[in-house]
């Protein structure tokens, strides 16, 4: 499994490309450049990316079109669409084909930084199969996890628990009566220490790992995971 974030880009403006791939570069990713649809078609469907940025007129057709061949194939990967085109009816089409936000064109770095940022915040969609918190990686398909490319050893219990901490938005507490009924699937007595005990258990195995993702305790609200 692969712990580095990875970007497309897809942009046949040179300069606006490459101001592009530094902010990304700058929030930890590493990016892959395309210039054409078909560029963003095969790169998409070939390769394994957790944000996709894509312009919508390019040389060889429309951006839209690797929006709807990316959701056609059911990859959930987040997708932000940059564009000078601000008709109405523009933004409800790439919304509708399944691009996740909407920028136009000129824009500000920090504005785009915000963007992406918010997009990686957003809760995991339910059909991503890798998630990635800085150096921790979850294999949905394998139901295994990893730090720095080793694989956690793990019960399916604490599997499950760290999965569902990984497809919340990061820094918001999870209450206890919430990791009970979804994790667990049981109504246990709230006051039992199950959850205590297994969120123990992961976080000294995530930390003995080197994970740069955390768990910290709300006291006697919940959970929460971070980045450290």
């Amino acid at each position: 499994m692969k712990n580095a974030l990875r970007a497309l880009v897809i942009e046949d403006d040179g300069p606006i490309a490459r101001l592009n791939k530094r902010v990304l570069e700058a929030e930890g990713f590493t990016v892959t450049l395309g210039a054409t649809v078909g560029d963003g078609e095969r790169l998409a469907l070939s390769g394994d990316y957790d944000i996709i940025v894509t312009d919508l007129m390019l040389p060889d057709g429309h951006g839209l079109t690797v929006v709807k061949s990316v959701r056609e194939r059911g990859n959930a990967t987040p997708i932000l669409v940059l564009t000078g085109v601000d008709a109405i009816e523009s933004i409800v089409d790439a919304l509708e084909c399944g691009a996740d936000d909407y920028l136009k064109k000129p824009y500000q770095v920090e504005e785009l930084r915000a963007r992406i940022r918010a997009l990686m915040r957003r809760g995991i969609p339910a059909g991503a199969i890798r998630i990635v918190c800085c150096n921790i990686v979850v294999d949905r398909m394998a139901h295994e996890a990893a730090v720095n490319d080793r694989r956690l050893s793990l019960t399916p219990k604490e599997y499950t628990l760290l999965e569902y901490f990984m497809t919340r938005p990061r820094g918001v507490v999870i209450p206890r009566s919430e990791l009970l009924e979804k994790v667990w699937r049981i109504d246990f007595d709230p006051r039992t220490n199950v959850v205590d005990v297994n969120v123990a258990r992961l976080r000294g195995k995530l930390l003995a790992a080197g994970a740069t993702c955390r768990i910290e305790a709300e006291r006697g609200v919940g959970y929460l995971f971070a980045e450290s």
